[in-house]
């Protein structure tokens, strides 16, 4: 598989079978979070390091953004959301997966930056990382219906796709897939 010549794809992993396939393109560019002594664009041991809440990319310069399970593990998850929408083309989108309870109105806020301290609001919750697997990685936010709205709100169009396709791997009854689109300037 090929991507179009020309489309810029950012993918905010530098692994697994989508990076793949997707790093054979000329216009794909591909990071991970390695912490804050490094900043945005940095490499590190080879692969770049982005901050999704402080992208290095320039305005407006990208059609795609994926991510995969990401935006739960920053304490300011929406200020990556409004970075992604600065660095896109209008008419790009940022396809993305976090977990989601589409019964709660509110976002579950787990943790909070306050003084340069992390504040637990409920019990500490931890993800794996493929970065450090020997850690884990803090979950911040378990998002709500919330951030639909506060997507609106930064210029987004957004929506939610159930996925079940078992011949391509994906089962299960909740495989909900986001996808925010920057609708084209008008």
């Amino acid at each position: 598989m090929s991507l179009p010549s020309g489309l810029a794809v950012y993918n905010t992993e530098t692994t697994g079978a989508v990076h793949k396939t997707l790093s054979l393109g000329r216009d794909y560019f591909c990071s991970e979070y390695f912490g804050d002594e490094y900043a945005p664009g940095d490499l590190v041991a080879g692969r770049r390091h982005e901050d999704l809440q402080r992208l290095s990319f320039g305005d407006e310069v990208l059609d795609l953004v994926l991510s995969s399970d990401v935006l739960e593990h920053m304490p300011e998850p929406y200020e990556a959301h409004r970075e992604i929408f600065r660095v896109l083309k209008p008419g790009g989108r940022h396809i993305f997966t976090v977990p989601f309870d589409g019964h709660a109105s509110l976002d579950d806020r787990r943790a909070a930056l306050i003084g340069g301290e992390v504040v637990y609001l409920a019990d500490k919750l931890f993800h794996g990382d493929p970065v450090r697997p020997d850690q884990g990685i803090l979950v911040w936010t378990i998002f709500g219906l919330e951030m639909l709205v506060q997507l609106a709100k930064i210029g987004f169009r957004p929506a939610a796709w159930n996925l079940h396709e078992p011949e391509q791997g994906i089962v299960g009854p909740y495989s909900l897939v986001f996808e925010a689109f920057k609708p084209p300037a008008s």
